[in-house]
């Protein structure tokens, strides 16, 4: 029994420690910050060897990147703008994941997310930026996230790690109470590992697919040239028979107040021809 609580207690201070190291506050999405400071130090400690071969280490680290942009623009023909940039993402083995359309006024406007390997996030913005006639905007943001995913990985496996050491000594638990706590333990840790991981499957996607973000429009004139006769006849119309509806509905709230009104009116008239002096 106190072999099994020592170790209890040894894996709960493991799994402060891990919680502790993994409370660095990361953003989702932030740019790696190279530290240089205390190079000094480093060197008295370890040597400009080690320093040199840490430099070396750091250099060939598979960088985590995260490309996402927009593009604005105005196009002459929205229809065929579409069908060439549908045909540019099959191409790049890409694909659309929102399809928006707005009709405006004095504009239809299209708007495209699009996610597309990484590697031809670029070529994908080429292609777009060359059939382009009027740019409005174009903004790119290149994210790297080697920091955080370096950090998840750590923490993946350090809670895996302690994972296996609760199995083992789940198989060590004696009775009911033990094997309940260490139950209990191991359901927090595993909740833990798959939220982690669900935030290294995001990372995953966010780097292997870079997202573009395409809205682009075509003017249209406001001429009353560009509406038809009948069309326009035949809203009127309708629009007329509406208003009377409505009028007809209105006057059936009012009939009392319109009966009594014409009661008035007859008996005040009645009233005054009775007055008026008849003639020699």
């Amino acid at each position: 029994m106190e072999r099994v609580v020592t170790l209890l207690m040894a894996l709960a201070v493991l799994t402060l420690a891990s919680c502790g190291s993994a409370g660095l506050d990361y953003p989702r999405e932030a740019a790696l910050v190279n530290s240089n400071s205390d190079s000094y130090l480093e060197a008295e400690l370890l040597g400009e060897d080690a320093i040199s071969q840490q430099s070396k280490k750091d250099a060939t680290i598979d960088r985590k990147i995260v490309k996402k942009g927009e593009i604005r623009f105005e196009t002459a023909d929205v229809n065929k703008t579409k069908s060439l940039i549908a045909q540019a993402v099959q191409e790049l083995n890409g694909y659309m994941s929102t399809d928006n359309v707005g009709d405006y006024s004095n504009r239809l406007e299209h708007r495209l997310v699009i996610r597309v390997p990484a590697e031809n996030f670029d070529l994908l913005l080429q292609n777009i930026s060359e059939s382009v006639d009027k740019l409005d905007s174009k903004n790119i943001d290149v994210l790297d996230v080697t920091e955080e995913y370096i950090d998840i990985q750590s923490r993946v496996k350090t809670k895996k790690e302690l994972q296996a050491r609760y199995a083992e000594l789940l198989k060590q638990a004696a009775s009911l109470d033990e094997i309940l706590n260490i139950e209990k333990e191991m359901g927090n840790l595993q909740t833990e590992i798959e939220s982690v991981e669900g935030r290294m499957r995001y990372l995953n996607d966010r780097i292997a697919f870079s997202t573009l973000t395409v809205t682009y429009y075509q003017t249209i004139a406001s001429s009353m040239s560009l509406f038809s006769f009948s069309s326009e006849f035949r809203d009127g119309i309708e629009t007329g028979w509406e208003l009377f509806l409505w009028f007809i509905i209105g006057l059936s709230y009012l009939w009392v107040f319109i009966v009594i009104g014409i009661v008035i009116v007859t008996v005040i008239y009645s009233l005054v021809r009775r007055k008026k002096p008849k003639g020699p």
